[in-house]
């Protein structure tokens, strides 16, 4: 481990929506997408696209670039919204900005399960399975882009996002030139198995619901759990790593990224860090936050250049 130092509001789990409600988010997705438009306005170059995953879903997501023109290819960021059930939305427009700001172009997918879209597309969890080909799909869109650089294509999450970051990272060694993990959770198995009080943010329907996102219960398999789990992947991740996690963290405990990293020490990994956030909770107040992203810029832009 290269650095472990004291030192963003996401949900790692949201339940599903009531049949009366599935109009109601397309339309304050559809809401929010107007404002997401006109915060754009003259800061950065804004469309909402789609793009094919491996199996052929059509994933929606919004891409962002610089308006200036760029002498030569730029980097990409891929950003990867908290909740499985979460969606991206125009709070997270301020730190799309900042990246955009320091000259990435930046891709936010609503990958499979996101919502705001049809039931179907909700009902599409594949929570460490497909929507990880999401995550490498937008990967392969950003490469074809004529603006962007396909050697420096970095992804970024928060929760689980951040647990997609780890996923992807392990799954497509190689494919990135970077990657960070805002509090992601890192071990299915201990989060499911773990004796009473030990894990203080187990829930009564967290076995049925995992059953339900990966589509076998641990019970029947626990191997695929522990195929899904970072943090017994480590070995196969290549790519330069940064994991921020909040000491306080009430929702994903920190021990998890500690794990993460303690797993990446034994596997012999040489370029990663842990940064954990002092008093940082799930989603830290403004002054945490802005150091941890301050971090993450600062990370990213060892790769903005060959």
């Amino acid at each position: 481990m290269r650095a472990l130092l004291l030192l963003t509001s996401w949900l790692v789990l949201a339940p599903a929506l009531a049949a009366d409600e599935w109009e109601q988010a397309r339309q304050r997705k559809a809401t929010d997408d107007l404002r997401i438009e006109a915060a754009a306005g003259g800061a950065f170059s804004f469309s909402k696209i789609t793009y094919k995953s491996t199996d052929g879903l059509a994933i929606p997501a919004y891409l962002f670039a610089p308006l200036a023109p760029a002498a030569a290819k730029v980097g990409a960021v891929i950003y990867v919204h908290g909740s499985q059930h979460g969606q991206f939305n125009s709070r997270s427009l301020n730190r799309v900005q900042a990246l955009v700001s320091h000259g990435w172009v930046v891709l936010a997918p609503d990958y499979r399960s996101s919502t705001g879209y049809t039931r179907e597309f909700h009902d599409a969890a594949d929570y460490g399975g497909k929507e990880i080909d999401d995550m490498l799909a937008a990967r392969d869109y950003l490469a074809r882009l004529p603006q962007v650089d396909p050697a420096r294509i970095a992804i970024l999450g928060l929760s689980h996002g951040g647990y997609n970051v780890l996923m992807a990272l392990a799954v497509a060694p190689g494919r990135f030139v970077a990657g960070v993990d805002f509090f992601g959770p890192t071990d299915l198995v201990w989060r499911l198995t773990a004796k009473e009080g030990e894990n203080p943010n187990a829930e009564a329907g967290d076995r049925e619901y995992f059953a339900r996102m990966v589509g076998k219960s641990i019970d029947e398999a626990p191997e695929l759990y522990r195929a899904r789990s970072p943090r017994f992947l480590a070995q196969k991740i290549v790519d330069p790593l940064l994991i921020l996690h909040g000491e306080k963290d009430g929702v994903v405990r920190v021990q998890e990224s500690v794990w993460m990293a303690e797993a990446l020490e034994r596997a012999g990994h040489r370029e990663f860090s842990l940064h954990i956030i002092k008093d940082g909770e799930h989603g830290y107040p403004a002054p945490q936050m802005d150091e941890a992203w301050n971090l993450a810029l600062e990370f990213l832009g060892r790769f903005k250049a060959h």
